[in-house]
């Protein structure tokens, strides 16, 4: 399970205690975020794509440009 998702358990307690809590687990949260950002944004996925659709826009346009076999 994602940790992100962790069910937090609050009893009774003070205003300044809860309040902490949910800046803290705020805090995690956005540490969370920056983190998997920045791991998405160092991944090779997005330039490997790219790639690939530059060779297959490559590939469609000389295919379209052959002439026609008329044996076939």
């Amino acid at each position: 399970m994602n940790n992100q998702y962790i069910r937090h358990e609050v009893r009774g307690c003070e205003t300044s205690d809860l309040r902490n809590f949910w800046e803290k687990t705020i805090e995690q949260q956005t540490r969370y975020l920056q983190i998997e950002k920045e791991r998405q944004r160092r991944s090779a996925l997005t330039k490997l794509r790219n790639e690939w659709m530059e060779r297959l826009e490559k590939r469609i346009k000389m295919l379209r440009t052959q002439p026609e076999d008329p044996s076939s």
